[in-house]
């Protein structure tokens, strides 16, 4: 059975509405000209435009000419721009901690037989590197593409093969402002046998670091679901002192202001990944969910979020919990092998 409507409401009415339709889905907000992507393979880009302007961007350049070009390429990952402006709302490779990019995924103790890599710092030599498109499409109601990224040692011997499917939809009000529901999809493979992901909260998992003027403010604030923590300022963790609080929330809600706009990333995860699920958020504007796991060559492990940006005041807590009950549901009726 299909919703019949699921409302984001900001107080001051400047509103995203996501709106159910036909038991196949929902009925999504087209443009005049829908998704589409310019790729600059010199450059090592490919983005993805809506309407004339960016959507998000697939940082794929691999670049060891200078050490400078080297640390800026070490990691693929994807920038998000701020629906309907050419807002770059994500950090690149610059300001505080540099290594946090965009959307982006890695685990600190990335350990396997006879060896280690550090694929989140991307440290002596590791590092992510872009092996091909599978493939790159659009039409009036969603983007998608598929690569294929290496994670490599220091010798630039694979470790991990991922397969990375990420797709865009408008879920704006139709005649309204866009709203960009991400779906993100991660499978790791395993090239060295048996391999240990592990790490902690802050500096492993699947995570979304805001531009660095957040960083500059400490601005980023927080909407958590009803049996967590309310205050809006980042609830900081003490991983030495209570490593298991703040665990298994299933979604997190993060709101900051890029050239004076209010922008909210609601960030969903699958509750099938492995628990306990550690949840991280900073007051600089990076956020995400930690989990350790076991990859072996015969069990690739799959990760599946959901990410909705929105533009104007933030979304009630209810309204995200019913996006993120939804989500759940579509996941639920998937066959288990496409899990």
């Amino acid at each position: 059975m299909s919703r019949n409507c699921s409302v984001l409401i900001s107080a001051a009415c400047s509103c995203v509405v996501l709106i159910a339709g036909t038991s196949s889905g929902r009925l999504w907000a087209a443009g005049p000209t829908g998704f589409e992507w310019t790729d600059q393979p010199d450059q090592g880009t490919a983005d993805l435009m809506y309407d004339g302007k960016p959507v998000i961007r697939y940082m794929y350049a691999f670049d060891r000419s200078t050490p400078k070009r080297a640390e800026e390429t070490f990691k693929v990952y994807h920038h998000v721009f701020g629906p309907g402006t050419a807002d770059l709302i994500t950090n690149g490779p610059s300001g505080l901690y540099p290594h946090h990019r965009g959307l982006f995924v890695g685990w600190r103790q990335t350990r396997y037989e006879g060896g280690e890599i550090d694929s989140w710092h991307c440290i002596k030599g590791a590092h992510q590197r872009h092996v091909r498109f599978v493939e790159k499409g659009g039409d009036a109601h969603s983007g998608f593409m598929t690569s294929e990224i290496s994670w490599n040692d220091g010798k630039d011997k694979p470790v991990i093969d991922e397969t990375r499917s990420v797709r865009v939809t408008n879920v704006g009000q139709a005649g309204g402002p866009p709203a960009w529901q991400i779906d993100w999809t991660t499978q790791l493979q395993s090239r060295r046998g048996k391999i240990e992901l592990g790490g902690d909260r802050q500096h492993s998992g699947f995570q979304f670091r805001a531009a660095q003027s957040v960083a500059k403010t400490n601005s980023a604030t927080y909407i958590r679901p009803k049996d967590f923590p309310q205050q809006t300022k980042a609830f900081e963790v003490d991983d030495k002192k209570d490593p298991n609080k703040f665990v298994n929330l299933g979604w997190l809600a993060m709101s900051y202001e890029i050239n004076g706009k209010p922008y909210t990333v609601a960030y969903f995860e699958d509750p099938a990944l492995p628990k306990p699920s550690r949840f991280s958020e900073r007051p600089y504007g990076r956020f995400g969910a930690f989990f350790k796991a076991t990859l072996t060559p015969e069990h690739p492990l799959t990760m599946r979020y959901r990410l909705i940006v929105t533009a104007g005041s933030p979304p009630t807590r209810d309204a995200i919990q019913s996006e993120y009950d939804h989500f759940v549901a579509e996941l639920a009726r998937q066959p288990l092998a496409a899990r």
